[in-house]
């Protein structure tokens, strides 16, 4: 059967990777699911949450804090350690400091909001802390936050979502971001009645994406099991279906092959199974048909060997000696051809040629082929008989291979014979098997115009013209069975002188 992938490879192959990109796809739309939910939920709590502080926020006490955010910077600062307290203290005893009201007052309502900061921050669970923030030339000035550092009046740049609560007043959550510190979602919402003032809460979400990654294994892991379990299960449904391709792939091999006695067999009641019935059909049909051609064939040979028989029937009405000769010239080229590996038509055609080489020799009359000594006319007559014999065979179909080795059979290798003086290789190969063959019995036999000579010394003769008279190839693998020759012609020889007792 001819290589390459199999269908089962190949049906295998779409259906898992087909497999694998759905799987592929489902996971990875699974996890940014997950990721788009958990921003929208984590968003969607922190923007409520930023609402929520900014509607406790009063504006005016927003704006206060903001006018006296030096002073309040400068309090802070002298009352954060017990040193600086006592020196504050005794300022404003010797009436340093003046009192001012309207500083107290701002200081109580930072003191509130940063109290509101710290304990929201806290019941929401939030690392980072809540900043108050006034918009001041597309930047944003901090005023309050929920821990215990001065930020007061510090500037930090607008994100494109503060930007856009800014200017639709509604709250706004951020994606997913990374700084330095780790992951963030901040949001953002303007504090209600102030026209600069805004609440950011930044919300790490480091833990959250750990659980996410977490879950992308798993879904990693389902995905592959998914993918073995289809594998195993595409395997299983698919193995039925590809054995009967198979099997009917094999069958139409065997078709192709020229084997028609296979009969073609599928358990399938579908498209393959009815155009597997088909081709059994036709492997019957054709099986029926080459039947019958091979009876025709064989009648036909049948004839052919009955008008081989004839022409050499023919032939040994004129001279006798011609028939055994003939036999025995088939059987040394035979033997050449075997050894030369020719096809079985060749073969044929060499069988038919040794038998019919002679045939022209009809032409010839009787008494010149008997005589002893030829003139120069009488010996171009002979001469003749390769060139009658292609005449009388020309136009039968079955001889058509055989036309030529007639014709040219007494062609020396050297360009000296005749009829066109052919030289080498330009002589037919059959040619040039029946002159090595018929050169030798002629030598081995008693003929009118020269007794024969030992087959010892036949063989010599051969040896010594190859490459003159005859192909030197040829030679070789005649001369290699020299002694089975032999034996050939001595059997040929000694039944001839039991049918003459």
């Amino acid at each position: 059967m001819p290589a390459g992938r199999s269908i089962k490879t190949k049906i295998l192959g779409i259906i898992l990777l087909s497999v694998f990109l759905i799987t592929t796809i489902l996971g990875i739309m699974t996890f940014e699911f997950s990721k788009a939910r958990l921003v929208a939920m984590l968003g969607g709590s922190i923007k409520s949450i930023a609402s929520t502080i900014a509607s406790f926020i009063d504006p005016e006490d927003l704006s206060l804090i903001m006018s006296k955010s030096e002073k309040i910077n400068e309090r802070r600062l002298a009352t954060s350690s017990a040193v600086y307290s006592h020196v504050y203290g005794k300022q404003v005893e010797m009436g340093e400091i003046a009192p001012d009201p309207g500083l107290e007052k701002a200081i109580n309502a930072y003191l509130k909001y940063t109290k509101l900061l710290a304990d929201i921050k806290r019941s929401n669970k939030i690392d980072s802390p809540l900043n108050v923030y006034i918009v001041d030339n597309n930047r944003l000035r901090h005023v309050l936050t929920s821990d215990p550092v001065i930020l007061t009046g510090a500037f930090y740049t607008m994100r494109p979502e503060a930007k856009e609560a800014f200017s639709t007043g509604m709250p706004q959550c951020t994606r997913i971001y990374k700084d330095k510190d780790g992951t963030w979602i901040s949001a953002y919402a303007t504090i209600p009645g102030s026209s600069i003032g805004m609440i950011e809460i930044n919300y790490k979400i480091n833990s959250y994406l750990a659980m996410l990654n977490r879950e992308l294994w798993i879904i990693i892991l389902i995905c592959f099991i998914g993918f073995f379990a289809a594998a195993f299960i595409s395997y299983k449904l698919v193995a039925p279906l590809v054995s009967d391709i198979q099997a009917l792939d094999e069958a139409v091999f065997e078709l192709e092959e020229g084997r028609y006695h296979t009969p073609i067999k599928t358990m399938s009641d579908d498209e393959i199974g009815h155009l597997a019935n088909t081709f059994e059909t036709l492997r019957l049909s054709i099986r029926s048909k080459i039947d019958e051609l091979k009876l025709s064939l064989a009648r036909e040979k049948r004839a052919h060997m009955e008008s081989i028989i004839a022409l050499t029937n023919a032939i040994e009405t004129r001279d006798p000696y011609t028939k055994e000769h003939l036999s025995r010239v088939e059987r040394y080229a035979l033997l050449i051809a075997k050894e030369m590996h020719l096809t079985r038509e060749e073969m044929t055609n060499l069988m038919y040629s040794c038998f019919l080489h002679d045939i022209g020799k009809i032409y010839i009359d009787t008494a010149l082929l008997q005589k002893p000594k030829l003139t120069t006319e009488e010996f171009a007559e002979i001469k003749k008989h390769s060139e009658n014999g292609a005449k009388i065979i020309e136009g039968i179909q079955f001889l058509e291979g055989v036309r030529e080795a007639v014709l040219y059979h007494q062609e020396r290798y050297d360009g000296k014979g005749y009829p066109a003086g052919l030289k080498g290789k330009d002589i037919p190969l059959l040619a040039r098997i029946i002159a090595v063959a018929d050169a030798f019995d002629a030598m081995t036999t008693d003929r009118p115009y020269k007794p024969k000579i030992s087959y010892a010394a036949a063989m010599d003769e051969i040896a010594k013209c190859a490459g003159t008279q005859f192909d030197p190839d040829i030679c070789q693998f005649f001369l290699k069975y020299r002694y089975h020759i032999e034996s050939i012609a001595k059997k040929h020889f000694e039944r001839s002188d039991e049918d003459l007792a």
